[in-house]
């Protein structure tokens, strides 16, 4: 395929707290020239470095038809490098090459006018993407449809709300006829069903030849749109390759820098009447060490001591796997009469082991709860208890990046040849 983006040594370099006139380049140039220093004092920090770099020294080469993910923390340099691919701005060294019509979803809906009507702005906004108005007749219908903004089309745009003004931008952008597609965050502010409608038209749009690039911290989305994936890290290229390989790297880093940064679970999001409470929880593998990062499939042993202020019949004891990302309860698990231990005071502690966790790398976090025998009065109560990473390339049982949920449970397909009419009317 032909190069459609190609980034050659490109370095962008601003200058703190300086507007950026042509009085202040000629008068930082001079300043260099004669050796000045680059600082600037501040009260609070000293003397701190007056130039920010947003890039440095990056080249990348993007094919035609490519979906190429970009990811990495805040300020690491990904909405810098789309605007220079977009023309907002310009490097301050290198060379930024663009083969192709450009449309860039940066902030979906930025040239509409608040005051028109949606059918107004989306004359406008396709216009400027570079649509005739003939073209924008030929596509409005499918524009509006795409958005589901026709009961509104001819309301005043300051009327709809943020979802619908993305949406209708987003639709406008699309059928604007692109090469290239940059795309920032932008689906965050729409409900499920349109995320779903705008990653399937970006895929389409991959399908046929064009090029995505797509910024997103959402993992679930870059893994399943883009077949690579670009790793930013202060201004500089962290790693480029396969989008499942650089997902992973890039989540077990940040999933092993949370375990270590977070503080004593224990004591936040605390609820209960406190007459029993838990005092520590350890997490341990299947051979009883220590551990807060698990492989899919391994044990995980959740040992937990309490004390009770005062005498409590009959505690039952709760467990319960959270997905930190959506919330979601993976499972529950709840002590039995069996394994209650009768009027409690003092101290104790309980075990409870889960033999194997069947679930997708990504990370987890516990909730306890203690609870009286018949579950009306709750004693104690985490909400954010400890946390755990489950880690790995492709999850368990050989499953891939391509199949969606949180569980990945054993199964068997078993196909059956279809039988022809003839067939049927043979037997």
């Amino acid at each position: 395929m032909p190069i459609a983006i190609q980034l050659d040594r490109v370095t962008k370099r601003y200058r703190a707290g300086r507007s950026r006139t042509i009085v202040d380049l000629v008068a930082s140039g001079v300043d260099r020239v004669r050796g000045r220093s680059t600082e600037v004092h501040s009260a609070t920090r000293g003397n701190v470095d007056a130039t920010i770099y947003a890039l440095r020294d990056v080249s990348l080469e993007v094919p035609g038809g490519a979906g190429l993910g970009i990811i990495g923390r805040n300020g690491a340099g990904k909405t810098t490098l789309l605007k220079l691919i977009s023309r907002v701005t310009w490097p301050t060294t290198g060379i930024v090459r663009v083969g192709g019509h450009v449309v860039s979803l940066i902030e979906l809906g930025a040239g509409f006018h608040p005051e028109l009507t949606g059918r107004e702005n989306v004359y406008l906004g396709a216009g400027l993407f570079g649509l005739t108005r003939r073209e924008v007749d030929r596509r409005f219908d499918e524009i509006v449809q795409f958005a589901d903004v026709e009961r509104l089309i001819d309301t005043p745009m300051k009327r709809y709300s943020s979802g619908l003004y993305a949406r209708l931008g987003f639709a406008v952008a699309i059928f604007s006829d692109p090469d290239i597609v940059l795309v920032d965050e932008v689906l965050a502010v729409g409900d499920a069903a349109f995320r779903r409608r705008a990653l399937e038209a970006l895929r389409r749009l991959i399908a046929e030849g064009k090029t995505v690039l797509f910024i997103s911290h959402d993992m679930w989305n870059v893994r399943r749109l883009c077949s690579e994936i670009l790793w930013m890290e202060d201004g500089r290229v962290r790693a480029h390759g396969p989008a499942g390989e650089i997902a992973d790297r890039y989540l077990n880093e940040v999933n092993l820098e949370a375990l270590a940064n977070q503080s004593n679970a224990l004591q936040s999001h605390r609820g209960g009447t406190g007459e029993i409470r838990y005092v520590a929880v350890d997490l341990v593998d299947g051979a009883g060490r220590p551990s807060s990062m698990l492989t899919a499939g391994d044990a995980l042993v959740v040992r937990a001591r309490y004390r009770a202020e005062q005498r409590v019949q009959s505690p039952v004891f709760q467990i319960a796997i959270i997905d930190i990302d959506t919330g979601l309860v993976i499972t529950t698990a709840t002590s039995s009469s069996a394994d209650s231990p009768g009027d409690t005071e003092g101290e104790g502690a309980i075990e409870c082991r889960f033999a194997r966790l069947p679930l997708r790398p990504r990370p987890y976090a516990l909730r306890l709860a203690i609870t009286d025998r018949d579950h009306l009065a709750s004693y104690d109560v985490v909400m954010a208890g400890p946390r755990f990473v489950v880690c790995g390339g492709k999850g368990v049982d050989g499953l891939g990046d391509e199949e969606d949920g949180l569980v990945s449970l054993p199964y068997d397909f078993v196909h059956h040849a279809a039988v022809s009419s003839a067939q049927r009317s043979d037997s």
